[in-house]
């Protein structure tokens, strides 16, 4: 049963053992699963983003499969449960010694569920045999193996997939009988106990809630019988468990801790105008629950929780829902006389959905300091490269009013398609976020080098 919880249990447990040179790792964008990070060097090929990002979302069908999988199941589990209490009000019952005592005339008994003992009326209870199976079915009740095995089945059911959980049940109902066995046995009749399991069994079978007398392997069961439980490795063999349990724990429970990058600050003050697209009124793109408009103040909130540490003053034109024009932008812009602007989108071109990338960093060719935005723009590019967010091997030239009209160097970056699930996974992942921000703001600091 540990074994079990444990390995549901282990995976949710995070330490951080060792670090990773920054200069040798960049993280690639998680999964949806898993969140699983997978490894590009900045040199290598780019990641395809957008392979699998179809109007087919294969993830969405295999968990609808699993989930059906699982509640077939449940359902199986609770039919024979339902099975169970209605032969329990079908036949007599009488109480003996605090437990349930059912007579019947059902070929698998006897067996027990609960508290509940269904005997099979052809076996006689004042016999040798009769009195031992009684034994071996009141150790069930008595330590509550119903309990272990009900937690056990329900996991299984869960957890389907796994072809541990079905052998560990197995052997957790093979366990339950050599304990039974066990308490059934007096120190002269092992011989008896034996002859009487010879009598007849079955092979068992899954999601059997019961539990059944004739259900476990008899070879394993007269090997048990005979067998000493102080042997001279016994204290070994547990001692093992500890190195196992060591090594699980290690495997699945630590996980490389990326080493921090150093950061490397301008040498001056760098005055930074970010403008989150849209807001108020103007929504902008959306799909399905996601809403531009919201997507990019977060992102503009971000760079700016970040940007002291590049030693970079960031001001928002809005920091809350509201609407703004054009001109209001522009205005709010060329009035702090910033060194950059950037403004923030993301984009909405269902055309563009299996390219490889829809991250993308536009100038304007009317800003009265153009050479100064390429400067910006590819200073950006490079960076959000090295994460993995670009693929096209140029800047984008946009007449956009924003860009057109500002006094500062200005760039617009598109920071992903909207309706691109594993691109917006991006946004919502925290440490992802953090990268790509980060990207920008090195970015910046890179374009003002001397």
């Amino acid at each position: 049963m540990f074994t079990l919880y444990a390995s549901i249990q282990l995976p949710l447990l995070h330490f951080q053992w060792f670090s990773i040179p920054s200069s040798t790792y960049a993280a690639a964008p998680s999964t949806f699963l898993l969140h699983a990070i997978n490894d590009y060097s900045s040199g290598g090929p780019l990641p395809v983003l957008n392979r699998a990002t179809s109007n087919i979302n294969w993830y969405v069908i295999a968990l609808i499969i699993a989930a059906t999988i699982s509640i077939l199941l449940l359902l199986i589990l609770f039919l024979r449960i339902a099975w169970i209490i209605g032969m329990s009000r079908k036949y007599p019952h009488t109480y003996k010694e605090d437990i349930n005592f059912i007579t019947t005339d059902l070929p698998r008994a006897p067996f027990s569920f609960l508290n509940s003992l269904f005997w099979r009326n052809t076996i006689p209870l004042e016999a040798e045999s009769g009195r031992l199976i009684f034994r071996h079915e009141l150790t069930h009740i008595k330590q509550k193996h119903t309990y272990d095995k009900l937690a056990c089945q329900l996991l299984t059911c869960i957890v389907w997939f796994n072809p541990f959980y079905w052998l560990i049940q197995k052997e957790l109902g093979m366990i339950h009988e050599f304990i039974a066995d066990e308490n059934a046995i007096n120190e002269n009749d092992t011989e008896a106990f034996a002859k009487m399991l010879l009598q007849t069994h079955n092979n068992g079978r899954y999601l059997v809630p019961e539990l059944q007398f004739f259900s476990s392997p008899i070879k394993r069961r007269l090997i048990m019988l005979q067998t000493s439980p102080k042997t001279s490795h016994a204290i070994l063999r547990r001692m093992m468990v500890l190195p196992l349990a060591a090594c699980a724990v290690i495997i699945f429970s630590f996980s490389p801790l990326k080493e921090k990058k150093n950061i490397e600050k301008a040498n001056r003050k760098i005055v930074l105008v970010l403008d989150p697209g849209h807001g108020g009124n103007d929504a902008g793109a959306t799909y399905e629950t996601m809403i531009e408009k919201d997507i990019n103040l977060e992102i503009a909130n971000h760079i700016k929780a970040l940007s002291p540490g590049y030693n970079i003053e960031t001001h928002l034109t809005r920091g809350d829902d509201e609407t703004l024009s054009l001109e209001e932008r522009v205005a709010a812009s060329n009035k702090l006389k910033p060194d950059d602007f950037i403004s923030i989108h993301v984009s909405d071109d269902s055309s563009a959905a299996t390219d490889n990338g829809n991250f993308d960093i536009a100038i304007c060719f009317e800003n009265p300091r153009v050479d100064q935005s390429k400067e910006l723009g590819w200073a950006v590019y490079q960076h959000l490269n090295a994460q993995g967010g670009i693929q096209k091997k140029t800047l984008t030239e946009k007449r956009a009013y924003v860009l057109r009209n500002n006094n500062a160097p200005a760039i617009l970056i598109e920071f992903g398609d909207i309706k691109n699930k594993q691109q917006m996974q991006w946004i919502t992942d925290d440490a992802k976020l953090d990268e790509l921000c980060s990207a920008v703001l090195e970015g910046v600091v890179e374009s003002h080098k001397q």
